[in-house]
């Protein structure tokens, strides 16, 4: 069904692609995404309507270097021009853009059919791109779950078969794969990489996307008492322990500390933001900050003010220093926030646009 689709992006993408790039591996790919954003510019109706370009350059300013693009739907002609539209913007103000696929059909039930379905929703977005964009990541499934649960061969078949789709398209495109259960930590390891995959295959994985929610009447962050920050700690060394096994990088796909911002921050939640943003930056993993939505005001075009101390914490906390009692924890200085890509990095992005242009922790 997308045959003639994917022939006329064929032809649009010609000669999109930079000549005389070295060849971008994942680990350094890793290293330039920094702090990203889960966006919904191509995801809900309003996301849509409300995207301008300018919030892309507000996001930069920010000190957000990526986003996380969430997309459902048919991969028709008008979401494809939707999301070229993205890409540009990002490759004009320096920010990373990854699309990253909702496919509920298949997390709910991983058949022979919705697995062909992934496969060909990825086959028509690599073909629209083309090998244009080389720092546009494709993040395959957005956190598989539901019966995938309890049927990782699915999962891994349909990995496999879309990589390979996708690198026969462009074979140097970085592409990201998330395990089952909501892409936990401990459950990288079963994940089945592709031979000699390291330099463009990279691991997703999740931790308090929707904050510190409470699981069996308990919340796993309360003041941050020291069996709290050890639970978290094993949490990030479980990846960092599968990144030394295999030689892959990994992302956080998204985190933040709870699902309502309305009133002053509290001290717990200020803490949690700044915690969580020390341990991830001094792991050196990059991640996205969960959603766009409860930090950016799309329609009034600025960044919303209650949950702006929160932000400037898990943006660019002040950690402890190894020589420093702990608990003077702060905020970096403002002016760091918008300098945290290298001017190399922010140049790369932006000349990689296309020319003429859920719920439980962890």
């Amino acid at each position: 069904m997308f045959k003639p689709l994917i022939a006329a992006a064929l032809l649009m993408t010609s000669g999109l692609t930079l000549a005389d790039e070295p060849p971008l591996t994942a680990a350094r790919y890793a290293q330039q995404l920094g702090v990203g954003m889960d966006v919904d510019w191509a995801h809900t109706e309003r996301g849509i309507r409300e995207f301008d370009p300018l919030v892309v350059r507000d996001f930069r300013a920010k000190g957000i270097s990526h986003v996380r693009i969430r997309v459902a739907g048919e991969p028709n002609e008008a979401r494809l021009i939707h999301l070229r539209k993205l890409v540009e913007a990002c490759g004009q103000y320096g920010v990373i853009p990854i699309i990253t696929y909702q496919a509920d059909a298949f997390k709910s039930e991983p058949d022979a059919g919705n697995e062909k379905e992934v496969v060909n929703w990825w086959i028509a977005v690599a073909s629209y791109f083309g090998q244009s964009a080389p720092l546009l990541g494709f993040d395959l499934i957005y956190e598989p779950a539901d019966k995938l649960n309890h049927n990782p061969a699915a999962l891994n078949r349909v990995y496999e078969k879309a990589i390979k789709a996708i690198h026969g398209i462009d074979p140097q495109r970085m592409i990201f794969i998330a395990p089952r259960l909501r892409a936990a930590p401990e459950d990288l390891p079963g994940l089945k990489l592709p031979a000699h995959s390291q330099n463009y295959v990279l691991a997703e994985w999740h931790i308090f996307p929707w904050g510190p929610l409470k699981t069996n009447g308990k919340y796993p962050w309360t003041s941050g008492t020291a069996a709290e920050k050890a639970a978290i700690r094993a949490r990030i060394a479980a990846a960092l322990r599968w990144q030394q096994k295999t030689g892959h990088s990994s992302w956080v796909g998204g985190w933040t500390v709870g699902e309502t911002f309305k009133s002053t921050p509290t001290a717990s939640q200020l803490a949690f933001a700044t915690f969580m943003a020390c341990e991830l930056q001094k792991a050196k993993i990059p991640y996205a900050i969960n959603a766009d939505y409860q930090f950016y005001d799309g329609e009034e075009g600025a960044w919303r003010p209650a949950p702006e101390p929160l932000l400037e914490r898990m943006i660019a906390p002040q950690c402890d220093k190894p020589d420093e009692k702990p608990g003077h924890h702060g905020i970096k200085p403002a002016a760091r926030d918008a300098g945290r890509a290298t001017p190399a990095a922010a140049s790369t992005a932006k000349s990689a646009a296309p020319s003429g242009s859920s719920v439980n922790p962890g």
